[in-house]
């Protein structure tokens, strides 16, 4: 299962996918339930800037993780 630690978590590949087909490089990506982070991560990979909004600190950390986890790979 590729979404045990998150239940709404979905594939990298869709927000990839929406962020490519929406933004020019260096744009703001805006996500106010960022959840894992996907749409973080995403905008990383793709050289857009980001703001990710999570309210449930469980997941809060989780996005965070993978955000570092996706800046450290980009770097």
């Amino acid at each position: 299962r590729t979404n045990d630690d998150h239940e709404a978590k979905f594939p990298l590949e869709l927000p990839i996918r929406l962020v490519r087909m929406l933004t020019d490089p260096g744009d703001l990506v805006l996500d106010p339930f960022a959840g894992s982070g996907t749409s973080c991560v995403a905008a990383i990979e793709l050289g857009r800037r980001f703001i990710g909004i999570e309210l449930v600190e469980e997941y809060a950390e989780l996005a965070r993780r993978r955000v570092a986890r996706a800046a450290r790979a980009a770097a």
